[in-house]
């Protein structure tokens, strides 16, 4: 068996609230329910920690191909008892989130995106590290439970992780 120690992430759960401290460059796909390609897109993310809130602070940017451009402005937050609570301002409702093995998962829901744009869907995210600088994010899009379509796209660090 090959040797994998230099992409080990030590078994520890992915942490959203240090992996996006900082800048990451990225990618995706998003394809339909039938698994067609329908676009893809370039994200980046620009991560900070505000002392003041005790709180990580990102913004996420999509921009895809057809020139439509999707900004998501992230807060998590650990609270008392150690649970992460994560809020952003497009979301109906609350957000999910916990640690599912060595994953991170967040479950929200959110205005679609055309064709579905007047209709709130579900966002299933599942966050996978590949290594200590990359990450591998899954997200279905659900209607009554039902995947509409998703999206598989990867972060990468551009800086140094958090020790």
């Amino acid at each position: 068996m090959a040797e994998t120690s230099s992409v080990s992430t030590g078994n520890r759960p992915f942490e959203p609230d240090r992996f996006f401290l900082g800048k990451t460059q990225g990618g995706g796909i998003v394809r339909d329910l039938s698994g067609k390609l329908i676009e893809r897109c370039k994200i980046s993310t620009q991560g900070w920690y505000n002392s003041k809130l005790a709180a990580m602070h990102f913004d996420e940017t999509f921009v895809y191909e057809a020139g439509r451009t999707d900004i998501l402005n992230w807060t998590f937050i650990v609270d008392v008892e150690g649970r992460m609570t994560a809020t952003e301002p497009t979301t109906l409702g609350a957000v999910q989130g916990w640690v599912d093995g060595e994953d991170y998962r967040l479950r929200f829901r959110r205005r679609g995106e055309p064709p579905l744009p007047s209709i709130p869907v579900t966002y299933d995210v599942r966050f996978s590290a590949v290594s200590t600088d990359t990450v591998l994010k899954v997200a279905r899009l659900k209607l009554f439970g039902v995947t509409l379509g998703m999206m598989t796209a990867f972060h990468r660090r551009l800086d140094c992780p958090p020790a």
